[in-house]
């Protein structure tokens, strides 16, 4: 019997961690081909990565463009390039897309391809102007149009259709997770928290900082990117609050080895996104919250996403109001009851688990 559960599988992920997927599907198909993608303020470093039959047997170095319009064009330039270079017109290719891009021209691609499609749909994006009606719309019209869709979380699945699906067609499914079984000493940890990800204005970092100023035996280290305008702010701010010493911010990505190593002297992750329904967040799976549970990590989040249960639930972090009081109070419980929230972070986890998880 053929121990693999797929074909052939196109599909984007990421750098930085996101769910599993390239993992699980590498491991269960005989032929994947996945973009990894960076932020688009970072054109280079791209790749597509080739596995067969589990195997990676090729990686390629994909530029594209820092400009809006280029980017995307050259995106969808890339896909059609992969389906052509590494796929035979009588292979069966299952595309996995995250954003509508690789579905413009459908019913072309389906003519020239052996193609099925399937929308993942991560995010939706309040339409509070312009540019984000427009993509919206355009989400909108490809999600109607194709047979198979999933949602990275309930809110997201419900304003897509008026109502939670959960059918053979249409279902949630939210990032699986893989435990890394890093070990910490609370000795050692209990100053130090961590921010995983694009640092926007909307994550609240500013909380965080507020937090440091009046506790000066604690750190922070923030590991993400975010554009020279924005750093130049967050330095200004971390400088007026005289916090320079205590926070680590070198504005790049680090990756799965050295991101690991330097979690381990942190005690927690930090999610204190802005919690109103013009935040994507409030309708999605935030990835940093997987990623921090993933490293053995409490989190410390505001009170948004559907995820906000299951943390609770298993008492795998603090969900908390967005002010520095609040903070230094799940600070304190997380640091006094350590082995209460890692076994929760462990069911969470055990829950979560992205084989298990992906395949049910």
């Amino acid at each position: 019997m053929n121990k693999f559960s797929y074909k052939n599988i196109l599909m984007y992920s990421s750098h930085q961690w996101c769910g599993n997927v390239e993992e699980y599907f590498s491991k269960n198909s005989e032929k994947v081909a996945v973009f990894l993608m960076m932020q688009r303020i970072k054109n280079k470093d791209n790749l597509l990565r080739i596995y067969e039959k589990g195997k990676l047997v090729k990686e390629e170095n994909i530029v594209l463009s820092e400009n809006i319009f280029l980017y995307y064009l050259f995106y969808y330039l890339q896909y059609i390039r992969a389906l052509v270079k590494y796929f035979s017109r009588n292979d069966e290719v299952i595309v996995i897309a995250f954003h509508p891009y690789p579905l413009f021209f459908m019913t072309i691609q389906k003519i020239l391809f052996n193609v099925r499609f399937v929308f993942w749909v991560g995010d939706y994006f309040p339409p509070i102007n312009t540019a984000l009606i427009l993509f919206e719309r355009l989400k909108k019209f490809y999600h109607d149009g194709i047979s198979y869709t999933c949602y990275l979380g309930d809110g997201v699945n419900k304003v897509m259709n008026g109502k939670v699906l959960v059918t053979e067609n249409r279902k949630t499914i939210m990032w699986g997770v893989k435990s890394k079984n890093i070990t910490r000493n609370l000795s050692k940890i209990k100053y130090t928290l961590l921010y995983v990800g694009v640092v926007r204005n909307s994550v609240g970092l500013d909380i965080a900082y507020d937090f440091l100023r009046t506790h000066k035996k604690y750190k922070l280290k923030v590991i993400g990117i975010c554009d020279a305008t924005l750093y130049k702010k967050q330095k200004e701010m971390i400088k007026n609050y005289n916090i320079e010493e205590q926070v680590y911010f070198p504005n790049r990505f680090f990756f799965d080895d050295e991101l690991n190593k330097l979690s381990k002297v942190c005690l927690a992750g930090l999610a204190l996104y802005t919690t109103d329904n013009t935040n994507a967040i409030y309708y999605s799976d935030p990835g940093k919250v997987k990623a921090y549970q993933e490293m053995g990590l409490p989190v410390i989040m505001s009170k948004t996403s559907s995820i906000v249960g299951f943390i609770k639930k298993f008492k795998a972090g603090e969900v908390i109001d967005r002010d520095a009081t609040s903070l230094e109070r799940a600070v304190k419980n997380i640091q006094e009851n350590y082995a209460l929230y890692t076994d929760g972070v462990a069911k969470f986890n055990r829950y979560f688990y992205f084989e298990d998880y992906y395949r049910k």
